[in-house]
């Protein structure tokens, strides 16, 4: 069987891709991916191919670091930013997808949600397509209000006119396209409740070996006994100075360490205790970590909960500020605004997190809850079962 995977060109949209399409593939079947932009090294060294990968020009300079940082904040700046990444380039998206599956010939197509070209192409040439979301927008209560709801609301006559035009009706939840035949979120109900009719929450999405992330990294600088807290601002929006200082400050004369993924500002980050480096190994560190400081990407939540790893999230924009108030409302973390917050807020959250009590204990049942179910073979299966 072939299987088409379609991603956004973002570590945060392939991650959870990963570990379905190597169980597909450790099954016997030809997996093959497909996105907008070149990511052929990432997926050569884990035994993928991308079809057609040099088609898109790399990004600007704004769409991650301090540029985007600046423009995430910037309520007008960002809904333009959200309207041109998910509906601008749908028509020609539609037009590459429409080339590969002609020449691929999937039997299913497992795509990110938010590959609005994924369920059009899909539906034309009769093939059936399982949703994998890369966030919890398809568990996302109706009562929740956040700018990124607001602003898909805002977006809803362009997006339902463009699927019109291709002779179709979707369904969405937040800005994820839900697929008539099968939609999972990578999570389980210990987190997020029960979910909505039609999702499917699979548990935790992880690959069994290596992610194609990999890196060297100072590991003797963690040698002694004390413990440390992880520090991550995801891929894109990292350029926080303002967080960075304040945990940095909140954690002088505690009796932990920070392990600090900074982007291109680990270089400018000298202080006792602290390991800043511009990208950490994740996957490496979390079970090791007593907390984790997040902006509250689903990746990083789903990853940290995987390990126990109770978290203090700021949210910056998008979708993290829904996975704070699944953290937050399940028990397993606390949900503060660091770009606001004083130095004295944040140590208590951190000694809140890294001591003894609920906080710990919620998040070390979500992690059992995510052991008991698989959700890249879960995943792997049920897009399998579309195929057959």
């Amino acid at each position: 069987m072939n299987v088409l995977f379609v991603t956004l060109p973002e570590r945060g949209h392939l991650h959870p891709m990963l570990g379905p399409a190597a169980e597909i593939a450790r099954r016997g079947h030809r997996v093959a991916f497909h996105a907008a932009r070149d990511i052929s090294g990432t997926l050569a060294r884990l035994g993928f191919e991308q079809i057609h990968a040099h088609e898109v020009p790399a990004p600007a300079d704004d769409n991650r670091g301090a540029a985007l940082a600046a423009l995430v904040r910037d309520a007008p700046r960002l809904r333009a930013w959200v309207k041109a990444l998910l509906l601008d380039d749908v028509p020609a998206a539609v037009k590459r997808l429409e080339r590969v599956v002609a020449e691929l010939r999937p039997a299913v197509i497992v795509a990110d949600p938010m590959a609005y070209e994924a369920p059009i192409v899909a539906a034309r040439a009769g093939i059936p397509w399982a949703a994998l979301s890369s966030s919890l927008n398809p568990v996302v209560p109706d009562t929740l209000e956040s700018e990124l709801i607001a602003t898909n609301a805002w977006l809803a006559v362009d997006r339902d006119a463009l699927f019109a035009r291709h002779g179709l009706t979707a369904r969405f939840r937040v800005c994820d396209c839900l697929s008539p035949d099968l939609t999972i979120a990578f999570t389980t109900g210990a987190l997020v409740g029960e979910a909505p009719p039609g999702v499917v929450l699979a548990g935790p999405s992880r690959p069994r070996g290596a992610r194609g992330d990999e890196l060297d990294f100072p590991w003797d600088q963690l040698e002694d006994d004390r413990p440390f807290v992880y520090v991550s601002l995801g891929s894109q929006v990292f350029h926080q100075p303002r967080i960075f200082a304040t945990v940095i400050e909140a954690a002088r004369g505690e009796p932990y360490a920070l392990v600090i993924s900074a982007g291109d500002l680990a270089a400018s980050i000298a202080a006792p205790g602290v390991c800043a480096v511009a990208y950490a190994p994740q996957l490496a560190l979390l079970p090791r970590a007593a907390a984790m400081v997040t902006h509250g990407g689903a990746n990083s939540v789903m990853e940290a909960l995987s390990s126990g790893v109770p978290l203090l999230v700021t949210p910056i924009c998008n979708d993290q500020p829904h996975n704070a108030h699944f953290v937050e409302r399940s028990g397993a973390g606390i949900c503060l605004d660091l770009s606001v917050a004083s130095v004295a807020e944040c140590r208590a959250a951190l000694r809140a997190l890294v001591a003894a009590g609920s906080h710990r204990e919620a998040a070390a049942r979500i992690a059992t809850s995510y052991a008991a179910r698989d959700g890249a073979v879960i995943a792997a299966e049920r897009a399998l079962e579309l195929g057959a």
